[in-house]
C-alpha cells in the first residue's frame, strides 16, 4: 500500500515535466522556423542588390516567387553618372523653352550639349550674357558632382580666320571656351576635369553658305567623357592583381608569361 501511494504522489510531477519539456521543445522550433524566414530575406535581399547593381539577367530558376521572380527576369542597367547628368540636362533645357539654342549629341564614348552662342555671350564677344550664367549655374549644380572628365570646344560662324568686325576667330573661340570653364571651376567644378579648345569655324555643324544657318555653328560644346572610368583602376604591377568596382574588390587571374 506504500508502494503504491508513492507512485500516485509521483505521476502528478512527471505529467508535468513531461508537458514542460513539449512546450521548451515546441519554442525551440518556432524559434528555428523564424530565424529560417530571417535568413531567406536576407538571401533574397543580397540577390536583388547584386542583380540591380550590376545590370544582370538571372538565367534559369531563379530563387526568387511569384512578382519578386517577375522582377528579376527584367535586365536593369545601372545608370552610370555620365548618363545621369546628360539626362537632367535635356530635362533643364526642357523646362527653360531652350530646346532651339541647346541640343544634345550621343555616341559610345561621349555625351555632348551644344549650347548656341546667342544663348551664352553677349553679341559676338566672350562676355557670358545673364541667360547664359543661368543656364550654366543650373547645369554645375549637378555636374560638380561627379568626376568624369569635361571638354569644351568653342566654334565661330564662318570659315575665314577673322570676323566681319575684325575679331580673330582663332581667339575668339577660345576665349568663349575658357569663359564657360571659369563659369564652371567658379560653381563648384574641379578644374582638372575640364579642358577648353577654340576651334574657330573649321568645324561647322551646318552649311556657310545660308548667313542664317550659318549663326548655328557660332556655339560652344560641352563634351561629356563616357568611356568607362574603371580602367583608371586597373593594377599596373604584377603585385597587386585586383580590381575595384563598385564598392567590390576583385582578385584577378594571374597571366602566364610567354615561353613558360
Amino acid at each position: 500500500m506504500a508502494r503504491r501511494h508513492q507512485q500516485e504522489e509521483k505521476g502528478p510531477g512527471i505529467v508535468v515535466l513531461y508537458t514542460s519539456l513539449m512546450i521548451l521543445l515546441l519554442a525551440f522550433f518556432i524559434l528555428l522556423n523564424a530565424m529560417g524566414k530571417v535568413e531567406e530575406a536576407k538571401v533574397e535581399a543580397a540577390i536583388q542588390s547584386l542583380q540591380s547593381g550590376f545590370g544582370l539577367l538571372s538565367g534559369g530558376d531563379s530563387p526568387l516567387s511569384g512578382a519578386e521572380r517577375k522582377q528579376s527576369s527584367e535586365v536593369v542597367m545601372p545608370i552610370v553618372p555620365v548618363e545621369q547628368d546628360y539626362r537632367y540636362i535635356r530635362g533643364l533645357s526642357r523646362s527653360l523653352d531652350l530646346d532651339r539654342e541647346v541640343s544634345l549629341l550621343r555616341s559610345e564614348t561621349s555625351r555632348t550639349v551644344v549650347m548656341t552662342g546667342g544663348l551664352l555671350f553677349e553679341g559676338d564677344s566672350a562676355a557670358l550674357s545673364d541667360k547664359g550664367r543661368e543656364f550654366l549655374r543650373l547645369a554645375a549644380e549637378v555636374l560638380k558632382n561627379s568626376g568624369y572628365p569635361i571638354s569644351l570646344y568653342g566654334h565661330t560662324d564662318g570659315p575665314a580666320l577673322t570676323s566681319e568686325s575684325g575679331q580673330d576667330n582663332w581667339r575668339l573661340s577660345a576665349q568663349r571656351a575658357l569663359a564657360v570653364l571659369r563659369y564652371l571651376v567658379s560653381q563648384g567644378l574641379a578644374p582638372s576635369r575640364l579642358a577648353a579648345f577654340g576651334m574657330a569655324g573649321f568645324s561647322p555643324r551646318v552649311s556657310q553658305r545660308d548667313p542664317a544657318h550659318a549663326r548655328l555653328n557660332n556655339r560652344v560644346e560641352m563634351v561629356f567623357d563616357a568611356r568607362d572610368s574603371a580602367a583608371q583602376d586597373l593594377p599596373l604591377t604584377e603585385t597587386d592583381p585586383k580590381v575595384g568596382l563598385r564598392g567590390f574588390t576583385f582578385e584577378l587571374l594571374p597571366q602566364e608569361k610567354e615561353g613558360k
